[in-house]
């Protein structure tokens, strides 16, 4: 065996092999960007320039040299302070064995790769092929570029392909952009600048953790694309989607595929998603559902609009709202449902130091415009518009309102209903309040209520109680105990007060200037048992939660 002291030589290298840098994404999921920097700008990913294939690994100092032949392939054995060069990249290790008849090399202890003023990796052992320029990497990795450090056990890179890659585990930490993201494997394809982190892939930064299958990263583009299923949580809302982008430039964004967020109580889905987060506008396109848990409510439609700094949002098309209590739903159609929040000051003050303070609550109402329709079991109605003021649970309806609550059908001008626990407690009718229930099924014979103005009080989802004010009239069939009718009763006066039992009037009290007459049933004309205005719509009632869909 023959051995020779190798001679230590000097050499000054030019710029890197890569010329080109490349730009940082600018937040969320720019934070993918750190994989950008470690194989782009001046990495090893992006080369420029040419060099012949089977350019010979050059030996530029090594303290102890050794040449060998093993069944007929020569080997240089190299110990002690090993540097050696291929093309523009440099690396150094403990020891070395180079195979001059393939061009190829391997590294041990110390290995050290240095590309440019910016690159450098490093490892426990190298193969690199001179010919094919395949880099291989093991054992305890660390490579770093600028602000970025990726760790690792096993890197491979193939400087002909220009693709990188990493397996088994890796760690990406970027120091500015306060990032650190996880995964089992990471690729960089140079050629269409696409990034790709598959499995378990893990990002954490101080103000969203993201978790996802795979994450695409095109930086011509600077899109994120999620491919599977993906979290990104936060302080603020969690996020899910099984597939989407996200524009790091625009701040735009869109989810697809059993995509959902869940934000302040509300739970918000569809078959789209999209996002600004700059205009804190959202949108969502088919199938939309926003869950609200606090007030227990549900809209649904094909088409929604949200609008995040105004805690707003519009529904059309198909539009639903769900209402849901322990014992019963309500179910609400429109063509729009609009629920807004505003801050209304109810007072406003100047202390000692002139400084100003604002006292007022905020403020939640939903909308529902044209053509809503709603139905509960026990009771129904329409108008063109409702209003729901969440914060004294009040229901107003406009523009000729009708309500069904039992066998009673109620009109008027304008009517609003008082809640309390999800109930109906009272009932306020202005302007040509009129009630019409049914006396005989079996007979078109109408009990009626009419005043310029009426107050229906419920108990156990019933009407118990009617206080009519100002022109009153009514008409109801008398029956006797055996329940056959003995007349018509057809009554008037200022002001009436009527109590009912079991949806039948009980009693009836005129408090100021009754009169009133009981016609036989044998001498009732058709014109002395129907007040002006009457008029039965039982035609328009809802049975079912579908027929709100049916104008």
């Amino acid at each position: 065996m023959k051995s020779y002291k190798v001679i230590k030589l000097k050499s000054s290298l030019k710029g890197g092999f890569l010329g080109s840098s490349q730009r940082g994404a600018k937040k969320f999921l720019f934070l993918v960007s750190c994989f950008l920097f470690l194989f782009s700008g001046e990495s090893i990913a992006q080369s420029h320039i040419k060099t012949e294939k089977g350019n010979k690994i050059e030996i530029l100092n090594a303290n102890t040299g050794f040449f060998e032949e093993i069944n007929g392939v020569k080997i240089n054995r190299l110990i002690g302070d090993v540097q050696l060069k291929h093309d523009d990249v440099l690396m150094f290790c403990d020891s070395a064995y180079i195979y001059k008849g393939t061009n190829t090399m391997d590294a041990y202890s110390n290995v050290k790769i240095t590309q440019g003023d910016s690159l450098q990796m490093f490892g426990d052992s190298l193969k690199y092929n001179g010919n094919t320029k395949l880099a291989i990497l093991r054992g305890d990795i660390r490579l770093i570029n600028n602000d970025v450090t990726l760790t690792t056990n096993f890197l491979d890179y193939n400087r002909t392909t220009n693709i990188a890659y990493y397996y088994n585990g890796g760690t990406m930490v970027n120091q500015k952009e306060n990032n650190t993201l996880t995964s089992k494997q990471g690729y960089y394809h140079s050629v269409t600048e696409s990034f790709y982190f598959k499995e378990d892939v893990v990002l954490i930064n101080p103000e969203y953790k993201i978790e996802a299958d795979t994450l695409n990263y095109q930086s011509s583009s600077e899109i994120v694309n999620f491919l599977g299923p993906t979290t990104i949580t936060s302080d603020d809302n969690f996020i899910y989607t099984e597939d989407g982008w996200y524009n790091t430039v625009t701040d735009k964004s869109k989810f697809y595929k059993n995509a959902y967020l869940f934000s302040e109580d509300k739970l918000i889905e569809g078959d789209t998603l999209y996002y600004d987060r700059n205009k804190g506008y959202g949108e969502i396109i088919c199938n939309a559902v926003i869950t609200d848990t606090v007030e227990n409510l549900i809209l649904q439609g094909d088409v929604a609009h949200l609008f995040e700094l105004k805690d707003s949002v519009m529904l059309t098309q198909e539009a639903l709202m769900m209402q849901i209590t322990d014992d019963d739903t309500l179910y609400m159609h429109a063509d729009t449902f609009i629920v807004s929040t505003q801050f209304v000051v109810y007072d406003s003050l100047i202390n000692e130091t002139d400084s100003a303070k604002i006292k007022g609550d905020t403020v939640r109402t939903m909308f529902a415009y044209n053509h809503a329709k709603f139905y509960k079991s026990d009771m129904q109605g329409k108008a063109d518009s409702i209003v729901y003021e969440f914060s004294d649970s009040t229901i107003s309806f406009y523009h000729d309102p009708i309500i069904w609550s039992k066998e009673n059908q109620i009109t008027g001008t304008f009517i609003y209903l008082l809640m309390s626990n999800n109930k109906v407690d009272r009932m306020f009718v202005n302007e040509n309040a009129f009630i019409i229930s049914k006396a005989d099924s079996l007979r078109d014979n109408y009990n009626q209520i009419k005043g310029d103005s009426l107050v229906a009080y419920f108990h156990e989802q019933e009407i118990h109680k009617i206080v009519v004010t100002d022109n009153s009239e009514t008409i109801y069939y008398a029956i006797d105990d055996d329940g056959k009718y003995i007349g018509v009763n057809k009554m008037k006066g200022e002001d009436m007060l009527i109590f009912l039992k079991d949806n039948e009037i009980n009693t009836i009290t005129f408090i100021k200037d009754p009169e009133g007459t009981m016609y036989p049933l044998k001498d009732v004309s058709p014109k002395d048992v129907i007040l002006k205005g009457f008029s039965w719509r039982i035609l328009e009632r809802p049975n079912d939660m579908f027929d709100i869909f049916i104008q």
